[in-house]
């Protein structure tokens, strides 16, 4: 217990240090190519520039947004952001320029200072961003928890991980780069035992503020595994999830992915074998592990998206009633009104539907109560519902009103 202790204590000293080591997130470094046409090396140069530059705001779009929200709104990032590139950098430099008139392209290597307050402001009023976005931070780690497991340095591993932390990202989880996980390997490889054990792990992974920590082994099957009238080459993938704040454990996955050759496969063919079953095994994993993260995080109400929603036209009897709709439906939280006038109403409520789910399900259900509704489109995390006769609805009097309005005391107070 006390050698554990050290270890840990050890690798909290060390990441702490490193954690305390100034970045500068704006500057951003982009790498650029654009074919020469017609021989025309200046247009070259400066359609490669505008390319450097708008890769360097879609970085700094990634800063905030993970690529399942930025796939999402492409349309309305590309139309006010990306369209728009040159007004989110406050400066760049060219560190590198190479034109290659053999095979006719110019490359450019830019350091840009990209604006972040814009581009963080530019989200949020396009409702894009907010402050609950209910993004996950998740840490993946290899490790052969194993004894047969293939090592971290094995090509299928590195051919793998890269596109194990794409889907993560694709599916709304914030991973880490790069660089981030040579420091994490190299800390423990520092640790000259088989394997550290869970909790240091989840330590450790805390300390670079992961919400969630993926532990990933690959274990290959035996050789020479005749079955029937083919070989079979076997790969199973095992998945460990944990929720870093308190330890519990969210999934264990262990999914067998298969091959099969006519021949025995020499080293060569079973590397290459290994690697597709592999593959197969890796993506169910990942399925059945997002499946379950997703649902553990739904019971806790923390994978839920904030929407801001307007009615506008209605009566203030209307708006009572969407309002006791809204308030009564389990599948909205935190009902809260930001704005009241004659004719606009404005509310904010989390749900865990979609956009277009939550707009069709509320135009069904308004309309199940008589309530006529019209539908504008507008970015991000906003739904704008219209009365189609905003006039009739707030200008005539309702059904009670209308059986006493021979009386002119009735009308009269009707009128003030």
């Amino acid at each position: 217990v006390d050698i554990l202790m050290m270890k840990f204590v050890f690798l909290v000293f060390v990441v702490s240090s490193l954690l305390c080591i100034p970045v500068h997130a704006k500057e951003i470094f982009i790498t650029a190519s654009a074919k020469i046409y017609s021989d025309d090396i200046v247009e070259a140069k400066e359609r490669v520039l505008k390319n450097a530059q708008l890769k360097a705001v879609k970085k700094g779009v990634e800063i905030f947004l993970v690529k399942k929200t930025i796939n999402h709104n492409y349309q309305v990032i590309r139309e006010q952001i990306y369209n728009f590139n040159q007004k989110f950098i406050s400066n760049f430099e060219i560190v590198n320029q190479d034109i290659d008139l053999d095979q006719r392209y110019v490359e450019v290597q830019i350091k840009a200072n990209v604006a972040e307050v814009k581009i963080q402001q530019k989200l949020k009023q396009l409702g894009i961003l907010h402050d609950r976005m209910g993004y996950k931070s998740l840490m993946l780690v290899y490790q052969e928890r194993t004894a047969t497991a293939i090592p971290r340095d094995h090509g299928t591993v590195q051919n793998t991980i890269p596109a194990v932390q794409e889907t993560f990202a694709e599916n709304g989880f914030r991973t880490f780069d790069q660089q981030t996980m040579r420091q994490v390997y190299r800390l423990l490889d520092q640790d000259k035992s088989d394997r550290l054990p869970v909790d240091i792990l989840i330590a450790l992974a805390l300390n670079y503020n992961a919400e969630i920590l993926v532990i990933m082994e690959i274990i290959p099957g035996k050789r020479d595994n005749l079955k029937g009238s083919f070989y079979q080459v076997k790969s199973t993938v095992r998945f460990s999830v944990f929720n870093t704040a308190d330890g519990q454990q969210i999934a264990e996955t262990v999914v067998e992915g298969t091959e099969r050759s006519v021949n025995n496969p020499d080293e060569t063919q079973w590397q290459g074998l290994l690697q597709i079953a592999g593959k197969h095994a890796v993506l169910e994993s990942l399925r059945q592990s997002i499946e379950q993260i997703n649902l553990f995080y739904q019971r806790t109400g923390e994978m839920e998206q904030v929407y801001t929603i307007v009615f506008s036209g209605y009566s203030p009897g209307r708006e009572s009633l969407i309002i006791d709709y809204l308030e009564n439906t389990a599948e909205y939280r935190q009902l809260a009104e930001l704005k009241n006038t004659f004719g606009h109403l404005e509310l904010e409520l989390l749900t865990l539907k979609r956009k277009s789910t939550l707009r069709r399900r509320i135009t069904s259900d308004l309309l199940k109560q008589e309530i006529e509704v019209a539908t504008k489109t507008l970015p991000g995390n906003h739904l704008f519902f219209i009365n189609p006769n905003p006039m009739e609805e707030i200008e005539l009097p309702s059904d009670k009103e209308s059986e006493t309005s021979d009386d002119p005391a009735s009308e009269a107070s009707t009128s003030q």
